[in-house]
């Protein structure tokens, strides 16, 4: 397998000096003669050279690499933000690459690892866990940004996300006005801190005079259909269940399903993110609209701006309730 050409390669094929050809890849062509920057570019097309986006890293301190973490890729609507946040990067002609963290802290510093290898422009944490490492990159770098879970206390970096407890506060509400008894709650893991937030503002949503059934799941469909065969097992009531995001929620119905329960005459299901696969395989559930398409253009603009640093503030997203016939 023969090499890839080098800029010495072109420096050669062109007749001029290997820092010609670094001042005309480097973004310093206008101090060159046309009859140079002509040999140059006729010398890389012939030899199909491109520059080492390693080594203009190297001298930039920043690619324009973007890494994107994911808590679990086989979520549709966390892909889909990652998805809305690659399109619209190519705006500043930035480049993305997606990786899963799978909610394992290990896998996290090992990519945050990685990361910063890369020297990376950006790195995108959707769903960030608290971690020494992650810590200590946010100490001394200026590109890291929170996507849905904010950062932890004592963590200063951007975040772009909806706001959660006001999100859960409108379902409790609408709960309330719907006079909705037997009220339950399955919520994503509590030391998350939209899950947290979701689930307080839920209650507050509420009131105080309405007890709550409370069970705690992984953001899975495995996770919301094992709550509903403990909730199900010996059901004497109708319940209304509020669900941490809609994969729960279709894993609760699956559950419901088996035991023969119609929706909303047995059970009410309400979810949270309306991913896209709700218009396809379940027109019925009613949730929290959350529209991934928002996030790629707050995301984008940030990662564009000169610097990160000093853009602590928040950028929260709008969200409504999507009433359909599951609550």
């Amino acid at each position: 397998m023969s090499k890839p050409p080098t800029v010495h390669d072109v420096a050669r094929l062109s007749g001029v000096s290997t820092a010609t050809v670094s001042r005309y890849f480097g973004g310093k062509a206008s101090a060159l003669a046309p009859e140079t920057l002509e040999n140059v570019r006729k010398a890389a097309e012939t030899l199909g050279y491109t520059p080492s986006e390693i080594g203009r890293s190297l001298r930039l301190a920043r690619s324009r690499v973007v890494v994107m973490m994911v808590p679990d890729a086989t979520n549709t609507f966390t892909t889909d933000v990652a998805a809305s946040v690659e399109q619209a990067l190519k705006q500043y002609e930035l480049s993305m690459v997606l990786a899963n963290s799978a909610e394992d802290p290990d896998q996290q510093d090992r990519l945050l690892t990685d990361a910063h290898g890369l020297r990376a422009r950006a790195i995108i944490l959707q769903g960030a866990i608290d971690t020494p490492q992650l810590r200590q990159m946010t100490e001394r770098q200026d590109n890291i940004i929170f996507v849905n879970r904010r950062p932890a206390p004592g963590i200063v970096a951007p975040y772009v996300g909806i706001d959660n407890h006001a999100a859960g506060l409108a379902v409790g509400r609408y709960f309330v006005e719907q006079g909705y008894e037997n009220c339950v709650a399955i919520s994503g893991p509590h030391h998350y801190s939209g899950s947290s937030e979701r689930l307080e503002g839920f209650l507050a949503g509420l009131g105080k005079k309405k007890p709550v059934l409370q069970f705690e799941s992984p953001f899975t469909m495995e996770g919301g259909y094992k709550c509903g065969q403990k909730l199900l097992a010996r059901r004497r009531r109708r319940y209304a269940v509020f669900c941490g995001n809609d994969m729960i929620a279709y894993g609760l119905h699956r559950a419901a399903v088996e035991r023969g329960l119609g929706v909303p005459e047995d059970l009410v299901i309400f979810g949270f993110d309306d991913n896209r696969m709700n218009d396809w395989l379940a027109p019925w559930l009613s949730t929290v609209q959350v529209s991934a398409d928002d996030f790629g253009p707050a995301i984008a603009n940030l990662i564009g701006s000169p610097s990160l640093e000093g853009r602590e503030e928040s950028l929260i997203l709008p969200f409504k309730l999507k009433l359909r016939k599951s609550a």
